[in-house]
């Protein structure tokens, strides 16, 4: 079958197709196809620089999710996605900058404060990190990889009973998806932290 004709939706599905099967050059490719037919297509300039991120190619990956954000500023995604790439290439200031930014303009957006939190938490300003995951947390409650990085940033800060209440927070979510094994894990350290408290009396 050619793939010739083609229009817009169908090689983003393609490209979907394309990435979820791991060939990840390839779907680079069908996302250039969807592109070329409209260079503002958004799921796909985030998409395609997501596909760049994961093959090691941040570089790339940074000037798509540019583009994106001149495309449309107030989309939160490109943002989150920009300090995604400072963060995996160790650029945490980078990576601070671009969740900041993105803040400005989508301010309720739960997983930029999420990506604020790592970059501070990275850069060792953990009552700050502690501050930008309970924002994230005032937005989106349901997340337990959000309440597992604030109890870690509690640890740091070796405040046990908010680490104990984050991990059994954290328990009782992954418990609600049926992720059993993350629960128990959860509730072994939120016993840790227990343990850890009455110690220190």
């Amino acid at each position: 079958m050619s793939l010739e004709g083609l229009g817009e939706d169908q090689w983003l599905g393609k490209a979907r197709s394309l990435r979820q099967q791991g060939l990840n050059k390839k779907s680079i490719e069908a996302y250039r196809k969807v592109l070329q037919l409209n260079p503002n297509n958004l799921a796909a300039l985030n998409e395609v620089g997501l596909v760049h991120i994961h093959i090691g190619e941040q570089g790339e990956a940074v000037v798509v999710f540019d583009y994106a954000i001149d495309v449309d500023a107030d989309d939160p995604r490109a943002h989150s996605n920009k300090a995604e790439a400072h963060l995996t290439l160790g650029a945490f200031e980078d990576a601070l900058t671009a969740a900041e930014v993105g803040l400005k303009r989508c301010p309720q957006e739960a997983d930029l404060w999420m990506k604020k939190a790592r970059a501070l938490e990275s850069l060792f300003r953990i009552q700050e990190a502690v501050e930008a995951y309970n924002e994230a947390l005032k937005y989106d409650s349901e997340n337990p990889e959000a309440w597992k990085s604030l109890a870690l940033c509690y640890d740091a800060l070796e405040q046990w009973p908010a680490v104990q209440r984050a991990y059994r927070i954290a328990a009782s979510l992954h418990q609600k998806r049926g992720e059993m094994q993350d629960a128990e894990s959860c509730l072994k350290f939120a016993e840790m932290a227990a343990r850890s408290e009455k110690d220190e009396f």
